[in-house]
């Protein structure tokens, strides 16, 4: 969905809030169809493709717009669904309103919030919750077993190529970190106020890291003994995090909030800006810590 059409849509969801659905689904959920395009209509047993987001009272919570890919959902069949699957607050809402929508259709689900919901606290003082749905694609099973494998197939080649760049950036890693400990690396070396220094190896030139958003980055982490105590090339992922929200150590909020997409970089993280006087693992006490980073997505 272009993003002009997403603010319509958000608007729609307000509407939808204030006025509340038109119809019921099967399970007891009011829904509104807000556009009907005429593609094909999800059967029973299929997979539809669906963009989700959630909107509590009048403001958006999350969506796989932000995500960048959509959610593939099986269309129930009603009359064999459990009887602990049906009824409001038991069935999945999207999945229950995937029947009377076509690829291309938009549509809105309300949630309503019981007492166990409210649990939560961010749900606590809520007046709603309300679903947006829009159907971009539908598949067969067969054609969803086929994605599936597809998908998996992307993964692992994916992660074949990140886990043989490990050697590399290992022994790139370690020649900066016997030029940093010579001194030679001073000149090309930035420092903050908090006395972290790291080296641009290659600037990004994509979307910047900034604080409450996700970011994806993959590391190599050594001591200074030039040992390695971790890194996501091995495994070949990045590893994903909120900036900003102390789930890492400091010199990574700091040092990934310099970075663009695309940048590669090392970092030389003093021991205050890292686990300080507590030994982690392979980390003793006191380390200073060399991380090379490379920023991969922001979202």
């Amino acid at each position: 969905m272009k993003k002009s059409s997403f603010v319509l849509f958000a608007a729609l969801v307000v509407l939808v809030i204030a006025c509340g659905g038109e119809k019921l689904t099967p399970n007891g959920y009011k829904y509104t169809i807000h556009t009907n395009a005429g593609g094909a209509k999800a059967e029973v047993g299929n997979y539809a493709f669906v963009h989700i987001s959630v909107f509590q009272d009048d403001s958006l919570v999350n969506s796989t717009y932000q995500m960048g890919r959509t959610v593939p959902i099986k269309v129930p069949n009603q009359d064999s669904l459990p009887a602990d699957q049906r009824g409001v607050g038991k069935a999945n809402p999207v999945a229950d309103v995937l029947a009377f929508m076509s690829v291309g259709d938009s549509a809105t689900v309300e949630i309503p919030l019981d007492s166990m919901m409210r649990q939560n606290p961010q749900l606590k003082d809520a007046k709603s919750l309300v679903y947006g749905i829009v159907v971009a694609d539908i598949k067969t099973k067969e054609q969803y077993d086929q994605y599936v494998l597809d998908e998996r197939k992307a993964i692992d080649e994916k992660m074949n190529v990140v886990k043989a760049q490990e050697a590399t950036v290992a022994s790139q890693l370690g020649d900066l970190i016997k030029q940093y400990k010579a001194g030679s690396l001073k000149d090309k070396l930035q420092t903050t106020a908090s006395g972290l220094k790291y080296l641009i190896l290659e600037a990004g030139t994509g979307a910047q890291a900034e604080a409450g958003k996700k970011v994806d980055v993959q590391y190599y982490g050594m001591l200074p003994s030039g040992e390695e105590f971790d890194n996501s090339f091995k495994r070949g992922q990045p590893y994903s995090f909120p900036l900003g929200q102390n789930q890492v150590i400091k010199g990574w909020d700091e040092g990934i909030a310099l970075l663009k997409v695309g940048s590669k970089a090392v970092l030389f993280i003093p021991a205050a800006l890292g686990y300080g006087s507590t030994p982690n693992g392979k980390i003793p006490a006191n380390s200073e810590l060399y991380f090379y980073v490379q920023l991969e997505k922001v979202q």
